[in-house]
């Protein structure tokens, strides 16, 4: 695979919110938390179905859609002035959009995926190689719906951490009830489902829950997600903004 050029990447990201906001004149302005760019956000079509669309998703200065702006305004507010102390931190499936933040925080921060190369390690989520109590926290983010053993992949979680860590779990939960589609020859293995939640308390002793509600509206934290144009309301009523679309949801889970 080609690396791309840092200045060429550089120059892109300036240009880009700067062309975006001549060819969109009179879209909503909105602000990203992480980037700090003002301005519309761009739409995000659906790869493996053109007549979803996603509306006011993307940041085109950073990339961030809805859920990394959420996980990063979750994340100022826990991590508890844990900047300069001696804390070890994983992210699994990491976003790049996130990293100068958890980076800025943790003295220690690595990586791990199953497949990717730009990862610290190659790791399984349902059997890590990791010690027992090897990390002050974990995030994690649309995972959980691919591994077939989802107890197993919560249960690691809550092992390779340190008593006091914490996992911070962000999921789109879909249903109500989480519902196993593996034999629908779809890439995950399930759609997960608010009783999720659940599981995480059987495996931690404490949960508080964070959704899209409780930040500014400026943000852009709901998906809104149009079908051929029109809304779908297939989702939890809890995380339902009747007509606009669906509230996020980041656990914070946390060991004792």
């Amino acid at each position: 695979m080609l690396s791309r050029n840092p200045y060429i990447e550089a120059a892109k990201r300036a240009l880009r919110p700067v062309i975006y906001r001549a060819l969109a004149p009179g879209k909503p302005i909105f602000h990203c938390p992480i980037c700090q760019y003002r301005g519309p956000f761009k739409d995000k079509v659906m790869s493996r179905s053109p007549d979803v669309r996603r509306i006011h998703s993307k940041c085109v200065q950073c990339g961030a859609a809805e859920r990394h702006r959420l996980m990063y305004l979750v994340l100022k507010d826990v991590h508890g002035g844990w900047t300069g102390q001696q804390k070890r931190m994983l992210h699994i499936a990491p976003e790049p959009c996130l990293q100068p933040l958890l980076k800025s925080i943790f003295p220690v921060y690595h990586t791990a995926d199953l497949f990717r190369r730009d990862v610290d390690f190659n790791e399984d989520v349902q059997s890590m190689s990791f010690s027992n109590g090897a990390y002050d926290f974990v995030l994690i983010s649309h995972v959980l719906l691919m591994p077939p053993d989802l107890n197993g992949a919560v249960r690691e979680l809550r092992r390779i951490l340190k008593p006091g860590g914490i996992a911070m779990i962000a999921e789109s939960c879909s249903r109500e009830t989480t519902e196993d589609v593996s034999s629908q020859g779809l890439e995950h293995c399930r759609k997960i489902g608010l009783d999720i939640i659940n599981l995480y308390r059987r495996h931690f002793q404490g949960v508080d829950c964070f959704d899209s509600g409780q930040y500014p509206g400026v943000y852009q934290l709901v998906s809104r997600t149009r079908v051929n144009g029109e809304f779908s309301e297939d989702c939890p009523a809890r995380l339902l903004v009747p007509g606009v679309g669906v509230k996020g949801l980041v656990a914070v889970c946390k060991a004792a």
